[in-house]
């Protein structure tokens, strides 16, 4: 299966990533959401991605253009979707949000169309059953930043079939990345690990153990990390983690996943990190 149509469902930080690399490959592109202010708001974050890009000569501003030209924006899922040949979900981290969009794509989407969806921790067998299509469904969990991480967990079911799999594969290694294939698990790889630190180090604020600065700093040095827990903590987004958390530990039943007093008390504040420009370093930071 050739694919030349991409659909990407959703502008936020994540949609708008993956929709910029797809465009960047050769695919033409089309990014949609609810409303042009969302697609309005993603496309200027892409405008600035590829300009710095350029910036740093990493690209062409040949190649920026021809980037731009591929990518088009829609509120019309119906019209958007209809001739994609590999469409992408990036919506809210949320399955009441995901699974009528899975089930509106079964209707709209030829038979062909591989239906993905970038769930950090979403079973993607859930997903696949708002579908008359499971042999079609899979997951592309890319990370965060997207132009600038190499990473995909690629999430197959029991029922995705070989084909998805391998034109998934190919797809996503096009658009330079690299695959690992995960089973359709709570949390998949990446998550099962990464929440387990963060949610260890808001236990260690809790006890007052340390600064969230030098808990940052000791682990960067020690463990050569790019980021210290609470900075990717707030880049990650403090309600994306606690949902990712209570997913876990509601289809698992480990305690070890259940989210830290301090993270629920920051989303029920509002302090959600750089997205709401408030996070950890803002409430609990000392410079």
């Amino acid at each position: 299966m050739a694919i030349k149509r991409v659909c990407v469902i959703g502008s936020g930080t994540m949609g708008s990533g993956i929709a910029q690399m797809s465009a960047q490959a050769g695919y033409e592109t089309t990014m949609i959401d609810v409303k042009q202010e969302f697609l309005d708001r993603g496309m200027n974050m892409i405008k600035s991605s590829l300009g710095k890009f350029v910036q740093k000569e990493k690209i062409k501003q040949e190649d920026m253009n021809k980037a731009l030209a591929r990518l088009h924006t829609s509120v019309d899922m119906k019209n958007a979707a209809k001739d994609a040949d590999y469409v992408i979900e990036a919506v809210f981290e949320r399955a009441e949000v995901k699974l009528p969009i899975f089930k509106q794509l079964e209707e709209i989407c030829p038979r062909e169309t591989i239906l993905a969806s970038n769930t950090s921790g979403i079973p993607v067998s859930l997903l696949a059953s708002a579908t008359r299509r499971p042999d079609k469904v899979i997951g592309t969990h890319f990370m965060n930043p997207v132009p600038l991480m190499k990473g995909v967990e690629i999430v197959r079911t029991f029922l995705t079939s070989e084909e998805t799999l391998k034109v998934s594969l190919d797809f996503v290694k096009s658009l330079g990345k690299e695959t690992v294939v995960v089973k359709d698990s709570p949390g998949f790889v990446t998550n099962r690990i990464i929440t387990l630190v963060i949610n260890e180090a808001a236990k260690l604020l809790e006890e007052n153990l340390a600064s969230i600065e030098d808990i940052d700093k000791i682990e960067k040095l020690s463990h050569n990390w790019p980021m210290g827990p609470f900075e990717l903590a707030d880049m990650v987004g403090i309600d994306v983690l606690v949902d990712l958390l209570e997913g876990i530990y509601q289809q698992t039943g480990w305690e070890r996943y259940k989210p830290a007093p301090i993270l629920k008390r920051m989303v029920e504040l509002g302090y959600t990190g750089r997205k709401a420009g408030k996070g950890f370093y803002q409430l609990f930071g000392q410079g």
